[in-house]
């Protein structure tokens, strides 16, 4: 499929979208002032001035674009906002019937509202024609001396690279190479190269601040920015950073694919689909989704596909421990299924079996990127599978 078309995929959760809907649960007009403060009220925030506008914009907007609420809501800044606060947002026949079915079958709701999704955004019905013939490899780049060069080993040197115009992608360009393990064509080198050159003419001078920890910071975002769109343009995916960001947390919550960011075998994050998704034949709407490994398949035989899993990690990393998240990631990769599923089983088969046993050792690191690794209310660090 061929992507010639823009899109604006949206940066709000499934959460948020059923929690603004179920507004109209009471009512079938809100305003775009009573989103703002529902959303306030749900996440614990002030509520005072224009506090989270954008969220109650970006929210209403989608809502909006998928049929299911009716009114104008695409605001640009505070100023426009306090005028259009309180402007009427209705619910039409669609919502009605997505709400009804939501407070019905929570599950069937979540399907509808990811069909939606699906027939509405280009760069989503991309991404899993993508998805379904390979797992996604995305260098993201989380440290300046691992990831760009190992001559910043702190702020100060990469702020003066900086402001000294001696900043060059060349390390960052062959550290890409061996964390996507493939060489790179010439035309990806020649767009990260120029991006580059001209994003440190852009912040030269933020350079100069005194917060050199936010400076630091946002340049890693903005390589992201550069880096990511560019090494998945040949796969038609050349959405910018905040999009595959979106994209990756949205199928997530769907429980559809998954992050993995401690595989051992990956100096870069993994997409890994978790279930089946089917598009129609002319590839703009969804057809069928299935999971090939549910919890009750994925529990079957627990140990003994742990066991598989701690073979293939300690193919990779020596010793007899494994940290917990790694082996979680193998785990999850090998067998498709979602992190929580990992935890969910590791916790009823903590006591090992007649056939393997499992040693646990308590958490005394913290993983990079990833949540804990938890088992009978203990966050474990590193686990040792062994056949009796």
């Amino acid at each position: 499929m061929t992507l010639n078309e823009t899109d604006s995929f949206p940066r709000v959760g499934a959460r948020d979208l059923f929690l603004v809907l179920q507004i109209f649960d009471r009512t079938r007009q809100t305003t775009l002032e009573n989103i703002r403060l529902r959303i306030c009220v749900d996440r614990e925030i002030q509520r005072r001035g224009t506090f989270l506008w954008s969220a109650a914009r970006d929210t209403s907007v989608e809502l909006v674009r998928l049929g299911l609420v009716e009114g104008a809501c695409n605001v640009k800044n505070t100023q426009q906002y306090e005028t259009m606060r309180h402007n009427q947002l209705t619910l039409t026949p669609r919502g009605q019937e997505l709400l009804d079915g939501f407070r019905t079958d929570r599950g069937a709701g979540y399907d509808a509202l990811f069909a939606g999704l699906v027939a509405q955004h280009a760069y989503l019905r991309q991404f899993i024609s993508i998805l379904n013939h390979k797992d996604i490899v995305a260098p993201v780049v989380t440290s300046m001396e691992s990831h760009v060069s190992p001559k910043f080993t702190s702020n100060v040197a990469l702020a003066e690279a900086v402001t000294k115009r001696r900043f060059d992608p060349k390390d960052m360009m062959d550290r890409l190479e061996q964390r996507i393990g493939c060489k790179l064509e010439e035309v990806e080198k020649s767009a990260i190269s120029n991006a580059v050159e001209g994003l440190v003419r852009d912040v030269l001078p933020s350079a100069f601040c005194d917060d050199l920890d936010r400076f630091a910071k946002g340049f890693l975002e903005k390589l992201n920015g550069i880096i990511i769109p560019a090494i998945f343009r040949k796969d038609g995916m050349s959405f910018d950073y905040r999009t595959h960001r979106a994209l990756w947390a949205i199928g997530q919550e769907f429980k559809l694919w998954t992050v993995i960011r401690s595989h051992p075998a990956y100096d870069a994050w993994l997409i890994v689909r978790t279930a089946t998704i089917s598009l129609n034949e002319e590839l703009n709407c969804l057809a069928s989704t299935s999971f090939d490994f549910g919890l009750q398949e994925t529990g079957n035989g627990f140990l003994g596909k742990l066991f598989l899993a701690y073979q293939d990690a300690q193919k990779i990393r020596s010793g007899t421990f494994i940290p917990a998240w790694e082996l979680r990631a193998v785990f999850c990769t090998r067998f498709r299924c979602q992190p929580t599923v990992f935890n969910t089983l590791l916790d009823q088969s903590y006591d090992g079996s007649a056939e393997y046993a499992l040693q646990l050792e308590i958490q005394r690191q913290k993983p990079q990127h990833e949540p804990p690794v938890r088992a009978r209310n203990r966050n474990i660090g590193s686990i040792r599978v062994v056949r009796r």
